[in-house]
């Protein structure tokens, strides 16, 4: 009986115990009312707790409305619109110093390593050709592609549009006044001839929320007469990619534009009223869209739209056409596909049949370090890969870490029926780890992957990447493009800086 009792006794004790634990603090509390009121919710072990303390929770604290001075934290008092001056905090100093104490409390000292053995392996599977481009001020790569039909490598780099031939020479480069960061050929690239499209330009390529960017159509005869033929939108907020579609399928090309911005920006559609005039609408008001992809979903005859957004409210979205409305608006429903931490950098991502089951699966990397946590490695940077059950929803599959991982893209480079995978990072660990700048993942098979680099890895700091064929030969070559972050703003006087690789696949 006293046995029982003393079973008991500890079994309450123990009761008593775990009800503590898994009561929140009222700085979890907090966090989770405010922090995840305008994105998902940052768990404290994402970062440092250095990290925390010094370069996130004060801007997180001044989206709030408290300005830190010294490290103490006050409302910020502005002028309102009576002439009075009062505070515009949503949340008191000393709410906000229980949040503060909850990240400090559960975040760790440092992040833990990557969960995989360093990559130290050259693959031979490629030879590697350097380009240079001699009129530009420095590597500045800011879009590049690969023209299969006409064996021609398109290169954006500092106001220069170069095309260079599978041999490396160049055969047109000519100055131009925007930031070219996206190429629309539309199907003009399923055979050689003449090209015309639409490109985007930024506007200014640094974070902003000025409305600079702009597209434009052009037209090249393929040889040497590139034109700009006309600015179709101005004012856009920081786009990075266009997309010419007839959303509402009334005959006439529209645009869908990811306007990134920085603080500010918004996915939207310029509805073409004709005679070269256009009405945006949003589809969604935040900012972060970096890459979009059309595709009719529900086979319904409709263009639907899928989109990464990289900033804040990271995730994958799924906007569906739902056609017109009684007013006659084209309306999209939107459902949240994946959805990723405020810190995640998202990167890029590409729909992709991984497992060849007829589904089109998700490649997804993360790996954008350009904001508060730089310089901090993070252990869950790299690429992900997520399979579609046939109902568009997805379940993650794999994911090899890689530092500041970039792009990745989905290829049978070595022609052996599964699909392998390239990948550049931007931000890689160039201490210890320089190699992750390229890595080749060759499947092994059930998403098992051998990675190698190559030996030119640190010839550059690779923004942008392609893979195509190049040479026509049947296999997929690889064109990385170098934006050079120590040079930036520099002269290079030498001139003969790397600014594109070029990877022959040698299985022909």
């Amino acid at each position: 009986m006293k046995f029982f009792k003393v079973v008991s006794y500890f079994s309450f004790i123990g009761l008593l115990f775990t009800l503590s634990c898994n009561k929140q603090s009222e700085g979890e509390k907090l966090a989770q009312t405010y922090c995840a009121s305008c994105h998902l919710f940052p768990e404290p072990s994402l970062l440092d707790k250095t990290t925390w303390k010094n370069n996130v929770l004060p801007v997180m604290a001044q989206q709030l409305g408290l300005q830190i001075v010294n490290g103490e934290a006050y409302p910020d008092i502005q002028k309102g619109a009576d002439g009075k001056f009062e505070s515009v905090a949503s949340i008191t100093p000393e709410e906000w110093s229980k949040i503060v104490a909850f990240y400090e409390a559960n975040a760790p000292e440092k992040l833990p390593a990557q969960n995989r053995e360093p990559i130290l392996g050259i693959t031979d599977k490629f030879s590697v050709k350097p380009i240079a481009i001699p009129q530009s001020r420095f590597p500045s790569l800011t879009y590049i592609k690969i023209d299969s039909a006409t064996q021609q490598i398109y290169a954006a780099s500092d106001s220069m549009l170069s095309i260079f031939d599978k041999k490396t020479s160049t055969i047109f480069a000519q100055k131009v006044k925007e930031t070219i960061v996206d190429i629309d050929f539309g199907n003009t690239l399923q055979k050689a001839g003449n090209r015309a499209g639409y490109f985007t330009n930024i506007g200014i390529l640094n974070p902003n929320d000025l409305a600079k960017g702009s597209l434009h159509s052009f037209d090249f005869d393929g040889k040497n007469n590139f034109k700009n033929t006309g600015m179709l939108l101005e004012n856009l907020t920081r786009p990075v990619q266009s997309i010419a579609v007839d959303l509402d399928k009334d005959g006439l090309i529209d645009q869908l534009v990811c306007g990134y911005g920085n603080k500010n920006g918004s996915l939207t559609w310029h509805k073409n009223l004709g005679n070269n005039k256009f009405q945006e609408q949003i589809i969604r008001p935040f900012p972060g869209a970096i890459k979009a992809y059309i595709d009719d979903v529900n086979k319904d005859g409709l263009p639907d739209i899928w989109v990464l957004f990289a900033q804040a409210q990271e995730g994958i979205f799924l906007f569906t056409n739902k056609g017109k409305n009684a007013e006659g608006m084209t309306q999209f429903d939107t459902k949240e596909i994946l959805r990723f931490s405020p810190v995640h950098g998202s990167s890029f991502f590409e729909l992709v049949d991984l497992n060849k089951d007829g589904h089109k699966d998700i490649l997804y990397t993360s790996g954008d370090n350009a904001d508060y946590t730089t310089p901090v490695l993070k252990p869950y940077h790299g690429v992900y890969g997520y399979l579609n059950d046939g109902k568009n929803n997805y379940k993650q599959a794999f994911f090899y870490p890689i530092n500041g991982c970039f792009k990745a893209l989905a290829r049978d480079f070595d022609n052996d029926g599964d699909l392998d995978i390239a990948t550049i990072a931007y931000f890689p660990d160039f201490m210890n780890q320089p190699k992750e700048g390229f890595v080749y993942l060759e499947n092994k098979g059930k998403f098992a992957f051998s990675a190698t680099s190559i030996k030119e890895v640190n010839a550059g700091n690779w923004l942008v990447m392609d893979a195509a064929d190049l040479d026509a030969d049947g296999d997929e070559d690889i064109v990385l493009g170098n934006f050079d972050r120590k040079k930036r703003g520099a002269i290079n006087e030498s001139k003969k800086d790397t600014a594109v690789l070029v990877l022959m696949n040698r299985l022909r």
